[in-house]
């Protein structure tokens, strides 16, 4: 068994090019860009070695979970490398999930310390998991916070790098969810590995690229391959809330060449460069993630950015990638089938369609469960990518994880979809969240992109909840009722309550997918405005 860390391709980055720029980071105040750090990655190298040292005095051993409280910022990722590089790790924390989300998150996650920004940490007395563990501020002490900055060198130059079984702990992640326990996804340092190379074997990238990503993981990715990285100038708590023209000046004055972002901010960006017509001939790659594309935005897309090949990825924190697909042929099979495209599955990856309600107990059971054709059914993700399951969770485990006979796994994706005659994959709905019409599962996607796609309607989102049917519009005012209905019938909707809203709740992580439970709190509350649509 080869023993490995992730960290050893960062570290000899710093050393092949210790002048170029390794991350360039924003310091935001709300929606306002004030300044922005920056550091090479031969700096990168002894700042984490010198983070090392502080870590070494903290009575830690390899293996210990360390809970990260802070913004993305210079030092948060010199904190990162440092932890993993010592065969420490690293839990970190969506800042987009809700309170009660989050304390859950902190109880599960069995961290020995806690470490990150003062004026996050200094609020630990409103979180009780918080009150026993040790807490150290990364830019200073407050009460109940201990300053780190005494512990760090200001003589080391060289970082360790300790190699590690490849199933060892790497980084551990708890992401937005709504029902159940938090599940923190465990990503080894294997498959931080594999994940870099099936990231990099589907989107190459060049020696003098500088990217400009609204995905903080990613710049992990960047960093192993030794290309700089430079975040886009947006609080990425709320990136659809994008400012702009304060990104666009920064994409032109800043030599980015590769962009990665999620929908809703690619919309807002695209919306104002069309109505002041600028152009960013520059870019020649963009990736888009997180969420499927709105038909205007892959209209808009290469009008703004003419140059580029711009790629809709289709992935999630377990399996990325999945899938993909270049606009240009999103564009060209739209339209095809009901559902949202998503391309041919990536290098490395296998999919597999198979019936929602069979019991998936193992690999034999997965091959007598798929289906063939272009049936629809859950979609199977399985490579060397693909994590194996979630740090102490069972339950999660059990439901979302088959082993297979070769060491990999099958992962649920919780997705439903299916293959066309040419092998691209198609999505029409989550399965939680398929409606249920004379004892038959109903998917949403297919409807809802028609609504979409009427004018003034920015999103559309179709639930049930008791046994109701509801058709929930983001829209100024209500479309044709007519259109409506004839839209549900065609997809097999009978009727459904209609209900318009001046803003539809979204996923705190990317803002473009919609809170559907968020949704159904609020027809629980009886706040919604309902008429029949029949």
């Amino acid at each position: 068994m080869s023993l490995i860390n992730v960290c050893t391709r960062i570290f000899a980055a710093s050393q092949q090019h210790p002048e170029r720029l390794a991350l360039s980071i924003p310091r935001m105040q709300g929606l306002q860009y004030l300044d922005e750090e920056s550091i090479q990655y031969g700096e990168l190298s002894e700042r984490c070695a010198q983070m090392q040292c502080a870590l070494n005095k903290l009575g830690l051993v390899v293996g210990d979970r360390v809970l990260i409280l802070a913004r993305p910022h210079i030092q948060t990722y010199i904190l990162m490398l440092s932890l993993l590089s010592l065969g420490l790790v690293p839990v970190l924390i969506d800042r987009g999930m809700s309170r009660e989300r989050i304390l859950a998150s902190i109880r599960v996650s069995r961290a020995k310390i806690t470490i990150g920004d003062r004026a996050i940490l200094r609020l630990w007395w409103f979180f009780p998991p918080l009150w026993q563990l040790p807490r150290y501020g990364l830019d200073g002490a407050c009460v109940g916070i201990k300053d780190l900055r005494p512990l760090l060198s200001k003589t080391a130059e060289t970082p360790d790098c300790l190699l590690l079984p490849p199933d060892a702990h790497g980084l551990i992640t708890f992401t937005s969810g709504s029902t159940g326990n938090p599940k923190g996804a465990d990503r080894t340092h294997q498959s931080l590995i594999e994940q870099h190379l099936a990231i990099r074997a589907h989107w190459p990238d060049r020696n003098d690229d500088i990217d400009s990503p609204c995905f903080p993981v990613l710049v992990l990715h960047n960093l192993c391959c030794g290309i700089s990285t430079m975040m886009p100038r947006v609080d990425l708590a709320a990136p659809a809330q994008v400012n702009a023209r304060q990104v666009m000046t920064q994409w032109r004055n800043s030599g980015i060449t590769r962009i990665a972002a999620a929908p809703a901010f690619m919309a807002n960006i695209c919306q104002v460069a069309l109505a002041s017509r600028q152009q960013f001939p520059h870019i020649r790659s963009l990736a888009i993630g997180g969420s499927t594309l709105p038909y205007e935005l892959a209209v808009n897309l290469d009008m703004i950015f003419p140059n580029a090949e711009i790629m809709l990825v289709y992935g999630s924190t377990e399996a990325e990638p999945i899938a993909e697909i270049l606009l240009l042929e999103l564009r060209l099979h739209w339209q095809r089938y009901a559902g949202h495209l998503v391309g041919v599955p990536a290098a490395g990856t296998e999919v597999r369609i198979v019936d929602p309600d069979a019991n998936l107990e193992n690999e034999n059971a997965v091959d007598k469960a798929s289906v063939t054709g272009d049936d629809v059914g859950e979609i199977l993700v399985s490579g060397n990518h693909v994590l194996h399951g979630y740090v102490d969770n069972v339950a999660a485990n059990q439901e979302s994880k088959i082993p297979r006979a070769r060491g990999d796994v099958w992962h649920r994706t919780g997705d439903a979809g299916f293959f066309d005659p040419e092998g691209r994959l198609w999505l029409v709905g989550r399965i939680k969240d398929a409606l249920w019409i004379d004892n038959e599962r109903v998917y949403t996607f297919a409807p809802e992109k028609e609504c979409d796609a009427l004018g003034g309607v920015t999103r559309s989102a179709i639930l049930q909840y008791q046994q109701k049917i509801f058709l929930i519009l983001e829209a100024p005012v209500c479309p044709d009722k007519a259109i409506l209905m004839a839209i549900l019938r065609k997809h097999g909707i009978p009727y459904a309550q209609l209900a318009i809203i001046q803003s539809m709740p979204v996923d705190g992580r990317h803002n473009s997918k919609i809170d559907r439970a968020a949704l159904i709190k609020t027809l629980a509350k009886k706040q919604l405005r309902t008429e029949a649509l029949l």
